[in-house]
């Protein structure tokens, strides 16, 4: 039994060894993953692009950034060397962070003169808030048919998002029906049907742009009446007299704007 025990304790021993050598061997610790902060800036050369899943991320950096983008933002606009795609993720920045961005709005307001620029820094003033009303009232007065469009658009839209008071907002529009470009007409009548507001004075510029020259604009004045309600009364005259416009589209939103007048 003696050579048993002996090659037991043996066995033993080399168990006990081997346990203790795993449980004190050296631990194999992975190297450490240095991570690089991102750039700050990095947002600005993505906003502007093609790649959709770029300019996400380029929004999200953005939106992560808040204020802290502002200094970047200011620079590209000071900057005259500045691409014109850069200057476009400027604006497009100061359209995401909205009245974030208000201390922009006068370098913002700087761009609507540049034909490459005007929907876009139109756009963006449209979601600064309520001090970019005024430039935008300013830029009614350009000789550019092109600036004055899309101002008076981007104040239709500024009325809901500021918002802004409809007697600031509704004579502006009502002057606009009488605009010497087409363009500038069509927008005028669709945003007085979008804000229904102004009572017999902007129903009675729509009944005048029923008469317009240009078809958007007397189909746009067709559609538009329909928000009205009984406020519209005196212009069922005209609409049935456009329910027999030459143009089928017209005729069609006159036609559609009678039936839903003279159901209430």
């Amino acid at each position: 039994m003696a050579p048993v025990l002996r090659i037991a304790a043996l066995v033993a021993l080399i168990a006990c060894a081997v346990g203790l050598f795993w449980f004190y061997r050296p631990s194999r610790v992975p190297p450490a993953v240095v991570v690089q902060p991102a750039d700050e800036n990095a947002w600005i050369d993505q906003l502007y692009t093609a790649n959709p899943a770029e300019v996400e991320a380029a929004t999200r950096q953005l939106q992560a950034l808040g204020p802290r983008a502002l200094p970047l933002i200011h620079q590209t606009f000071q900057d005259p060397g500045a691409s014109t795609p850069r200057v476009k993720a400027a604006l497009k920045a100061c359209a995401i962070l909205g009245p974030v961005a208000a201390s922009a709005i006068p370098e913002v307001a700087e761009q609507l003169p540049d034909p490459t620029l005007t929907p876009e820094a139109a756009v963006a003033l449209s979601f600064m808030g309520r001090a970019a009303f005024g430039p935008l009232r300013d830029a009614l007065s350009s000789e550019d048919p092109v600036v004055r469009r899309e101002a008076l658009r981007s104040i239709g839209k500024l009325k809901e998002r500021a918002p802004l008071d409809a007697r600031a907002v509704v004579p502006l529009l009502i002057k606009g029906v009488s605009d010497s470009d087409s363009g500038v007409r069509a927008v005028a009548v669709t945003y007085l049907g979008i804000i229904h507001e102004g009572g017999p004075e902007a129903v009675d510029a729509l009944v005048t742009a029923l008469k317009d020259q240009e078809v958007d604009v007397r189909r746009s004045a067709a559609t538009a009446l329909g928000s009205f309600g009984d406020a519209a009364a005196p212009a069922l005259p005209a609409l049935r007299k456009a329910a027999a416009d030459p143009d089928p589209e017209v005729a069609r939103e006159a036609g559609v704007t009678l039936v839903k007048l003279q159901a209430k």
